[in-house]
């Protein structure tokens, strides 16, 4: 029988699995980030390596960039926007702070997470919705913004490939809300989709695993992210009908999914949640899911208190799935 790692190895192949693989057995994601400053150290307020401030409410389980906002035009961005010099940064001291040199790598593979990718960042340094009318008013100046972030995010693959040696990189940029994408396919395709390819193919070419975290309703955008991009995996929300996208993608992606824990505390919410259809939701959702494979669950970022009984439930479909 393979080891979860082994298995983990081989849905990241796109090869078949003995079993349902899970997020934290053979594959251990690596947050918070404390070592390199794409947020605050330790995930939670203060300022990040661009300057940007960022506001932590207690429990939350991650903080939010807040103002006042480093630019206040997208068109005045080569005179104030500072990239991280990362020549001089202490990368040895960062992987200690990462624990990479504990790092179990005989039984697990280190996926790392990169957060703020060229969306997110640019809303960071100008504010959400300045963020956005930027990319309808200047597209030029986002166009070469985005450019030359994309070859920092290039170095900075270099520095981890180095010192963390990761195997799968978890790059963040978040282009979907609850309802749809934040911008139109055509504006991701002329700003977003070029540079993006560019970090994908940097990524690839250090021997790493591309795994695209995007927030929202992106279903729209999924076929051109895998025929296009060619990302290894999607870590994506249930909202997206995996099922769906799974008919279009084939085995071409790994669908690494959120557990649907806003269906669950909308229910708790109306006084409706209880145990057994918690349970129950848990696992109608990981069935579906799984059906073809190429699908990683997710246990995180869930209600402590709801935490036990969904393991227990990954485990029962885990057996099932099995047979």
């Amino acid at each position: 029988m393979l080891t979860p790692k082994e298995n983990a190895q081989r849905l990241f192949n796109h090869e078949a699995v003995e079993y349902l693989p899970i997020m934290g057995e053979g594959i251990i994601n690596n947050v918070p980030v404390c070592g390199y400053y794409e947020r605050p150290a330790g995930g939670k307020g203060g300022e990040d390596w661009f300057g940007v401030h960022w506001f932590w409410k207690e429990g939350e389980p991650a903080p939010m960039p807040a103002s006042p906002y480093i630019l206040e035009d997208i068109t005045e961005w080569r005179d104030v926007v500072k990239f991280p010099d990362l020549e001089q940064f202490d990368w040895e001291k960062a992987a200690q702070a990462d624990r990479i040199p504990a790092f179990d790598r005989e039984n697990h593979l280190l996926y790392q997470m990169i957060h703020n990718g060229l969306v997110e960042r640019l809303q960071n340094l100008l504010g959400f919705e300045n963020a956005l009318c930027a990319m309808l008013t200047d597209p030029e100046d986002v166009e070469e913004f985005f450019d030359a972030l994309a070859d920092y995010k290039c170095k900075l693959i270099d520095k981890l490939a180095v010192y963390y040696k990761p195997d799968i990189i978890c790059y963040h940029d978040d282009w979907g809300m609850q309802k749809g994408l934040l911008f139109s396919p055509e504006t991701w395709r002329a700003l977003v989709k070029a540079p993006t390819k560019k970090i994908v193919e940097h990524v690839h070419s250090k021997g790493i695993k591309f795994d695209l975290h995007s927030c929202g309703l992106i279903k729209d955008l999924v076929p051109e992210i895998v025929d296009d991009l060619r990302v290894d995996a999607l870590n994506i929300m249930a909202i997206n009908d995996i099922p769906a996208l799974k008919k279009v993608t084939g085995t071409k992606v790994v669908y690494d999914v959120y557990l649907d824990t806003q269906k669950y505390d909308v229910m708790d919410a109306a006084g409706i949640l209880t145990e057994e259809t918690l349970r129950q939701g848990i696992h109608d959702e990981i069935m579906e899911n799984a059906k073809g494979g190429c699908y990683l669950p997710v246990p995180l970022l869930v209600r402590s208190e709801w935490t036990e009984l969904i393991m227990e439930e990954l485990k029962k479909c885990q057996k099932k799935l099995m047979k």
